[in-house]
């Protein structure tokens, strides 16, 4: 996934002048009993930067993704199982697992490392003595980011292969975290860390990824022993310039110096031994405006180290890209895997290939003498997840795990999932290798927007979303992979849907805005099935934004994110655009009444004025008041003048098209989304859904009497990290869509 689209919760706000009365409400114990969780099929979505095999149990493989979590794989069911549902909001960093450890001689034990920022404090290890069953959380005490530059290096953190107790950690090069960036140590579990300070060898400039990798040799030390003999690859601009990107310890870790002979001008990716006694290393060159992976890199080479005989082979597979113009030279090697069972059999891929052919997997069976290219001929299935399917390549961003049990079965993991292979030596002799998306139970897309449109004449749709990186899709199963993304306009390579809107009388209706790709948005006539694109009026430049349609469809509402463009009116269907300069602010809040057919409603952030439209925008009136600094509105659909407002400060409530007094729910903060769903039996009112915190409580709510009784329908086992924009269905009563962390779609259903 993109790094723009990370940080995708509300950011925190000041708060502004704020009237308004508390009325009483309630808000009872969990009941999350009652509701049964699943994940919205879509299918990968997301980057994972690696998967890992234990060698001691067939079958067990891990990966870890960039923001949305960890998972382990079932063999017997083809589906991968996500590891951090259960994570708080508080710590909703960890989804960004930066790296990740089996102990060899264990098969039930995990480590994780993980945070989401490179600057804010801290970082965490998560200890799992059941396979990431349950999960134990330790705070470090310095940033980690896991999707910052060069997350496709690795491993990072390893644990010491005679003796389970102590861990290694190398941390990334950050400029802002010099007195804490280099190599940390555990010797008790990863239940406490100290830093090895005799490890010197990063500059703290922001340049390399750090500590790309850490290897272990085993033979330098007997079973329940610290092993002597220690390697950590380092991955920055001064190493690189020096020579310097191979360190040693001869005395488990107590000093370090440089290993001589290393590849000169390049960055050390990733780094394992084999069981031939050779340290295999993926090298690169890096462009500095990328970050050093991964994207912008190549010049790529292969190399191995004789541990015992202290001497270096370049056994680069040979390059065969076929350069296209603009791009760069030839691609960079990151990916790699060794296989423990199997003297000199390692899977290498290449990556930041753009010549058409797509990444390449290269494998030896003689230690890099020579290679044969897996993807030379090949196939794709693509029928999990169609829309995800490029059916000529595997990916960008590719990262390879053999399976030590079966030579024919491979993983490879890429920037939107994970691809497995079944007959992976076919290549060996000629054959075609067959690769399949096999990433059953892998959610890592990034909804910014969803709806659920009310039944119409000829059918339903259960829900649209508007995604992040992926445009959006049409969900008319909820437990299938829509077939496509958005198209008419689609939103291009990595293009968004920020917002999305239906007509509350006309169901049919959906309109839909987004940036990145060249597109402004579109309106769909069938329910979001197909689309028509939108004129993109003068001025527009970075599009996206907010967009509302009133309840007949008669007039679209559309707010830019560009800074300097004001709102526009549209009473032609996105034909042509009327502009509100002057009238109301840029980047204004638009919502469109749940009722009444010519109201629209909106709201400045900085200056907290609501404005109110009762002709379909041609004209606006600014209230008399003042209301919170708040983030959003919403309208509830078949209510007038009824509107919700809400972000860091909390959520308000207001029966006067924002005219009059704006009711504070009681204890409500950094709510970020509220949506409405079909209403509980005998209840007038539509059923609210919100995520956020109430009364320091933080979680998913609902309230079936119009807000002023709350209930907590999220259970511990079911906080992913933290919640987003949520949508009830008006159609089922309990059902409920809300963005779950970066783990995608998750749906709620309970007959209560």
């Amino acid at each position: 996934m993109k790094k723009t689209l990370r940080n995708i919760l509300l950011q925190g706000l000041a708060a502004g002048a704020v009237m308004v009365s508390a009325a009483l409400c309630t808000v009872s114990p969990a009941s999350a009993q009652s509701y049964t969780w699943q994940n919205v099929k879509i299918g990968g979505g997301g980057y994972v930067p690696a998967i890992i095999s234990h060698p001691g149990q067939q079958g067990l493989f891990y990966a870890r993704t960039d923001v949305g979590g960890a998972y382990r794989y079932n063999s017997a069911t083809s589906t991968w199982t996500q590891l951090l549902s259960a994570l708080p909001a508080s710590q909703g960093g960890l989804n960004g697992v930066d790296a990740i450890a089996i102990d060899p001689n264990n098969t039930q034990m995990l480590y994780l490392v993980g945070g989401g920022s490179a600057t804010q404090c801290c970082g965490m290890v998560a200890i799992s003595s059941d396979q990431g069953a349950n999960f134990n959380i330790v705070s470090l005490n310095f940033p980690v980011n896991g999707n910052g530059s060069g997350r496709n290096v690795g491993e990072r953190l390893q644990v010491d292969p005679n003796s389970g107790n102590i861990l290694f950690y190398g941390t990334a090069n950050t400029s802002g975290n010099s007195a804490t960036n280099g190599l940390w140590k555990s010797t008790n579990g990863g239940w406490g860390w100290s830093k090895v300070t005799s490890f010197p060898a990063l500059s703290s400039d922001d340049t390399g990824a750090g500590v790309s990798f850490i290897a272990l040799y085993k033979p330098s030390s007997a079973s329940g022993q610290a092993t002597q003999r220690i390697f950590a690859g380092v991955s920055t601009q001064a190493a690189v310039n020096s020579g310097a990107t191979l360190y040693q310890s001869l005395n488990g870790g107590a000093t370090w110096s440089v290993v001589p002979g290393a590849p000169a001008g390049e960055f050390p990716q990733r780094g394992q031994i084999g069981p031939d006694g050779n340290l295999y290393i993926t090298y690169s060159v890096g462009s500095t405006s990328t970050g050093f992976g991964p994207g912008g890199l190549n010049h790529g080479q292969v190399w191995k180290y004789n541990i015992a005989g202290n001497s270096w082979t370049n056994i680069t597979p040979p390059n065969d890209s076929q350069q296209l113009a603009g791009w760069y030279t030839d691609y960079g090697f990151s990916g790699l895997s060794v296989d423990p069972n199997r003297p000199g059999v390692v899977a290498v891929m290449s990556i930041d290939r753009y010549d058409g052919h797509g990444e390449a997997l290269f494998r030896t069976t003689n230690g890099g003498a020579s290679w044969v290219d897996a993807t030379a001929k090949s196939s794709f299935d693509n029928s999990f997840a169609p829309w995800n399917g490029n059916s000529t390549s595997i990916g960008n961003w590719s990262s390879v795990a053999l399976d030590p049990a079966n030579p024919d079965h491979a993983f490879v993991s890429w920037g939107g999932g994970i691809r497995s292979t079944s007959n992976l030596t076919a290549s060996a002799s000629g054959g075609t290798v067959n690769f399949k998306l096999d990433e059953n139970g892998v959610e890592e897309s990034v909804p910014l927007s969803l709806i659920s449109p009310s039944a119409f004449s000829w059918g339903s749709v259960p829900l649209l979303s508007g995604m992040g990186d992926l445009c959006g899709f049409y969900h008319a199963n909820v437990n299938q992979a829509p077939t496509s993304t958005f198209q008419n306009p689609n939103c291009g390579s990595g293009g968004n849907t920020d917002n999305l809107d239906w007509a509350k009388s006309a169901s049919t209706i959906v309109v839909r805005v987004g940036q990145y790709g060249g597109f402004p948005g579109g309106i769909s006539y069938n329910g979001g099935y197909s689309w028509n694109p939108f004129t993109v009026p003068a001025g527009v430049t970075t599009g996206g934004g907010l967009v509302a349609v009133t309840a007949d469809g008669g007039a679209i509402a559309w707010a830019p994110w560009d800074s300097n463009v004001a709102p526009f009116i549209s009473t032609n269907n996105g034909y042509s655009w009327t502009s509100l300069s002057g009238i109301l602010p840029p980047q204004s809040r638009l919502a469109a009444d749940g009722y009444n057919a010519t109201n629209l409603f909106a709201y400045d952030r900085p200056t907290g004025r609501f404005y109110t439209s009762t002709n379909k925008g041609a004209s606006w009136v600014q209230s008399a008041s003042v209301v919170a600094w708040a983030d959003q509105i919403v309208a509830p659909f078949g209510r007038g003048c009824d509107i919700w407002l809400y972000g860091y400060t909390g959520a308000y409530h207001n029966t006067g098209c924002g005219w009059g007094t704006w009711t504070q729910v009681p204890g409500s903060a950094q709510i970020q989304g509220i949506g409405f769903g079909k209403a509980a039996p005998g209840q007038w009112y539509p059923a609210i859904y919100m995520t956020g915190t109430l009364n320091n409580v933080s979680g998913l709510f609902r309230s079936i009497d119009g807000g002023s009784n709350w209930v907590k329908i999220n259970d511990n086992q079911h906080q992913y990290g933290g919640f987003g924009v949520v949508t009830g269905d008006p159609k089922v009563f309990g059902t409920v869509y809300v963005q779950a962390g970066a783990h995608g779609i998750i749906m709620g259903t309970s007959a209560n």
